[in-house]
């Protein structure tokens, strides 16, 4: 054998695991990988319903409503949760191969938070998470039509006046709600605040993960597994960008962000809230945690968003 075959043998084995592995990464962006449902608001004593509606381009969701012990029907919260997880959040146990996170979530702690504040709560899985339907998964650009579905369904319950809608939303399902506000602005007139927990630019957060997961080397895969998303149907990148949509938010929003989260640029949350009109804050969560730390921190410390909600929620009066 000679040195040129080898040679040859080792760039074509080199090319076989870069398709290889581009592939398997494209999969999961395109689709993302189920989390099953495997706690429910019961863990934290609170009275839920099962319940199932249509996004606006007709997929079926699942999701819980958590009523108010108070009886409150006129202010409600929507939570919406980060891919790759579900409305319970995430157990790194169940995530599959190849095991990306190592750190598990629970949303119900936000959840429980809400409801303890007096706030019924509507907590439901995107498109492609948990028990909801298939879809095209597009950081928003396909979850914006969940957001306007949700909002339809608790605007229609017959036992709940609505007057008033407050999001409280994560990564994925904060970027779905940004964008939901910009495209479907008309159908959601009675939105009052957002709170958005760590947005992000598709594009910023994958070069960001690979570098510090995978050593900067990987950062040769970005533009190879964003060209067989595309090949395969779904959005570039650069495209999953909620900061498209960002001129269109008017009402109050809350920005959260860990300050040291290794796999986003924190130039990208300052973008958001410098350029969204009814930008109020910046939570800037400072400490060494990481991404899905942070998710679970602000539901041990709920104390600002509720306080947030509280203010711009406009003082009806409580039953």
């Amino acid at each position: 054998v000679t040195l040129a075959a080898v040679i040859i043998l080792v760039i074509i084995t080199l090319a076989v695991v870069v398709l290889v592995v581009s592939i398997v990464f494209s999969g999961i962006v395109i689709h993302s990988r189920r989390q099953p449902i495997v706690r429910t608001p019961e863990e934290y004593d609170l009275t839920y319903e099962e319940v199932d509606f249509k996004s606006k381009d007709g997929l079926n969701l699942r999701g819980w409503f958590i009523p108010a012990e108070s009886g409150r029907s006129d202010q409600v919260i929507l939570l919406t949760h980060p891919m790759p997880m579900n409305r319970h959040g995430f157990l790194a146990k169940n995530q599959g191969f190849p095991p990306m996170f190592k750190t598990d979530v629970d949303l119900l702690k936000t959840i429980s938070a809400l409801h303890n504040a007096g706030y019924p709560v509507l907590a439901f899985d995107l498109r492609n998470h948990g028990e909801s339907e298939n879809g095209i998964t597009g950081n928003g650009l396909s979850e914006y039509q969940d957001v306007l579905g949700a909002v339809k369904y608790i605007n229609n319950r017959a036992d709940l006046e609505v007057k008033e809608i407050g999001f409280v939303c994560f990564c994925m399902g904060a970027a779905s709600t940004m964008t939901a506000l910009s495209m479907g602005k008309d159908q959601i007139s009675n939105a009052r605040c957002l709170v958005a927990i760590q947005p992000v630019t598709s594009s910023v957060f994958f070069r960001s993960y690979m570098k510090a997961v995978y050593t900067p080397l990987s950062l040769l895969l970005v533009p190879i597994v964003d060209k067989i998303v595309q090949w395969r149907g779904g959005y570039a990148f650069e495209e999953m960008a909620p900061g498209r949509f960002t001129q269109d938010i008017e009402l109050p929003t809350m920005y959260i962000q860990a300050k040291e989260d290794p796999w986003t640029d924190l130039n990208d949350i300052h973008s958001f809230y410098e350029t969204t009109p009814g930008a109020e804050e910046l939570w800037l969560i400072e400490g060494e945690m990481g991404r899905f730390d942070a998710y679970n921190y602000v539901g041990e410390h709920p104390e600002r968003i509720l306080a947030f909600v509280e203010k711009n929620f406009s003082g009806l009066d409580k039953p």
